[in-house]
C-alpha cells in the first residue's frame, strides 16, 4: 500500500492509505481467485473482487491503538464509509479524526467506548460532549468543530446499531424534532421537521454585521478599491495563470475546486474578439458530476463566464507558454486537458476523476493559497487592512452582481423576487436564504453601486494588455 501516513505517538491516530486493493475470501480453487503475493507470514487465504465494485479504493483511512494495532470497529466504519456510501476522502479524513479524538478522549476519562450503564453523565457520548464543552469555554475548539465532532461520533454509534448489532445498556442520546423555516425556490416561505440530538450544541444565526456574508463560511466580499488594488499586484507580478484565475473568479462566482479543474472542453471557441459585439454575452460551461470538472459535492451545474473572457482563455490555449506545460502532462487528450498547470505540467488541484492519473496525488490548490498569502503580505505594506481568502472572490462576484442590477430595480424593471432568482441561478445556491445574504449585503454594508458590467469592463482592459505579453513573458520564480 502506497502514501502510508501516521502520526507517532501513543495514541488513537488515523493513518491515510492509497490505491487499496478491494477483495474478498472465496473457496479454494474458486474460478474468480485472485493470485496476489503475500506480504504477511500468516498463512494466506484465497480471495476474489468484490463484485460490482471498483478493484481499489482511491484512499483509505485506518485507526490505530496506541499499541500500534488496528482499532477494528472504527477501521471498518470507516473502510464501509467509503467503499459502500461514497464518502469523499476530505470527509473520510475527518471521520477519522474525529474518531480517534473521541477514543483518546474516553482513554483518557478512563471509558469504554461500549459502556453504557450508570447515570447519563458516566456515558461515552455525555461524557465527550462534556470534555467538547470545557474545551469550547476555553476557546480552543469552535462550536461548528464540536459539534462535526459530535455528528461523527453519532454516525459511528448508529453503524454499530444497524450493522454489528450493538444493544447499549441505556440511551446513547436522546432525539429532539424541531421545525425549521426556510426560504423555497420561488421565495416563499416554508418548514421542515427537522430531527437532532441532545448531544449538539445550539448555535443561533449569525447577526449580520456588513462585514461578510455566511456562505460555506464566512466570505469577506472586496469592495471596488480592493478588488482594483488586488488585480493591479497579480499584474505587476506577472504570472498569468494566477492572473487568469482570479478574473475568472470574480467574473464567474466559481470556486477553487472548479476553477483549477477547467479543461480545455470547458471554453467555447471563436466568441467575444474585441469587434464581436456579442462579447458580452454569458456562455454556459457545465461542472460537476458527469463532467471532469469538479463542484462542491459534486452538484451537477452550469456557469456562466461572458464570451470576453472565453475568447482570453482560448488565447492562453493556444500561447507557447501553456502547450509547453501541457507537453508535459499526462493527459493526451486535448480537451480533457487542464486549462492551468505549473511548469512541471501538474495541476494545480487534482480533479476526482484524475486521482489515479497523478498517483493519488492529494493536490488541492495549495499552490494558489500561497500565492494568495505572497499577495496579502505585499499589498498589507501599503494597505495595512487588506486581507483575503480565494473564497472571498466568489463573494465579492455575488455582490457586483446584486450592485449591478440595482439599477433595474431603481427603474422598476426588475423587483425584488426576480433579483433574488437571477442571484441564485448565477451562483448556483441550492437555498435561496444564501442568496438572500447577499441581495442584503451592499446595503448593511454601505457598498456604493459599482457593479458586476462595471468590474467586468476594467478587468478586460486589464486581461487585454496583459495578454499581449504572454508569447514573451515568463512568470518570475516566485511560486508554481
Amino acid at each position: 500500500m502506497l502514501g502510508r501516513q501516521a502520526e507517532d505517538h501513543a495514541l488513537y491516530h488515523k493513518v491515510g492509505l492509497t490505491n487499496v486493493p478491494l477483495w474478498e475470501p472465496c473457496a479454494p480453487g474458486d474460478p474468480d481467485e485472485l493470485r496476489i503475493d503475500a506480504n504477511t507470514d500468516l498463512d494466506p487465504y484465497p480471495v476474489k473482487a468484490i463484485p460490482l465494485h471498483r478493484t481499489s479504493a482511491n484512499r483509505l483511512f485506518v485507526i490505530v491503538q496506541p499499541d500500534g494495532s488496528l482499532w477494528a470497529e472504527g477501521s471498518l466504519y470507516l473502510f464501509e464509509r467509503v467503499t459502500e456510501l461514497g464518502t469523499k476522502a476530505s470527509t473520510a479524513s475527518n471521520i477519522a479524526g474525529d474518531l480517534s479524538h473521541f477514543m483518546n478522549t474516553l482513554l483518557a476519562g478512563g471509558r469504554d467506548y461500549r459502556n453504557f450503564s450508570g447515570p447519563a453523565f458516566n456515558r461515552p457520548t455525555y461524557f465527550y460532549k462534556a470534555e467538547l464543552k470545557k474545551l469550547l469555554a476555553t476557546h480552543d475548539l469552535k462550536r461548528s468543530t464540536a459539534n462535526r465532532k459530535i455528528n461523527s461520533v453519532i454516525g459511528f454509534y448508529i453503524w454499530l446499531l444497524t450493522s454489528r448489532g450493538f444493544k447499549p445498556q441505556q440511551d446513547m442520546w436522546e432525539k429532539k424534532n424541531r421545525s425549521v423555516a426556510f426560504l423555497d425556490r420561488h421565495g416563499f416561505q416554508q418548514s421542515k421537521q427537522v430531527t437532532s440530538t441532545d448531544l449538539t450544541f445550539s448555535s443561533a444565526a449569525p447577526i449580520p454585521t456588513g462585514k461578510y456574508i455566511n456562505d460555506g463560511g464566512k466570505l469577506c466580499p472586496l469592495s471596488k478599491e480592493y478588488q482594483k488594488t488586488l488585480i493591479e499586484t497579480l499584474v505587476d507580478l506577472g504570472n498569468t495563470e494566477m492572473l487568469l484565475v482570479h478574473v475568472i473568479a470574480l467574473t464567474t462566482g466559481m470556486r477553487i475546486q472548479s476553477v483549477l479543474t477547467l479543461r480545455h472542453s470547458s471554453i467555447k471557441r471563436g466568441l467575444g474578439g474585441q469587434s464581436n459585439e456579442m462579447q458580452y454575452a454569458l456562455h454556459g460551461i457545465r461542472i460537476g458530476e458527469g463532467t471532469p470538472v469538479d463542484a462542491k459535492n459534486g452538484k451537477p451545474q452550469t456557469v456562466l463566464m461572458p464570451a470576453w473572457l472565453h475568447h482570453k482563455l482560448e488565447i492562453y490555449i493556444n500561447s507557447t507558454r501553456h502547450k509547453e506545460r501541457a507537453m508535459k502532462s499526462p493527459i493526451r487528450e486535448d480537451g480533457l486537458q487542464y486549462l492551468f498547470l505549473t511548469r512541471t505540467g501538474k495541476p494545480y488541484y487534482v480533479a476526482s476523476a484524475d486521482e489515479e492519473t497523478f498517483s493519488y496525488s492529494n493536490e488541492k490548490g495549495s499552490a494558489i493559497r500561497q500565492y494568495i498569502a505572497t499577495i496579502n503580505k505585499l499589498i498589507k505594506e501599503t494597505c495595512s487592512s487588506f486581507n483575503y481568502q480565494f473564497h472571498d472572490l466568489r463573494a465579492s462576484f455575488g455582490v457586483n452582481l446584486v450592485l449591478d442590477n440595482s439599477k433595474h430595480l431603481e427603474s422598476g424593471k426588475m423587483n425584488q423576487l426576480e433579483l433574488l432568482d437571477l442571484v441564485r441561478r448565477r451562483m448556483n445556491h441550492g437555498n435561496l436564504e444564501t442568496s438572500m445574504l447577499y441581495i442584503k449585503f451592499p446595503q448593511e454594508s454601505g457598498l456604493v453601486a459599482y457593479g458586476q458590467s462595471d468590474f467586468e469592463n476594467h478587468l478586460q482592459n486589464i486581461i487585454s494588455k496583459e495578454m499581449l505579453n504572454n508569447e514573451t513573458r515568463r512568470a518570475p520564480p516566485l511560486l508554481c
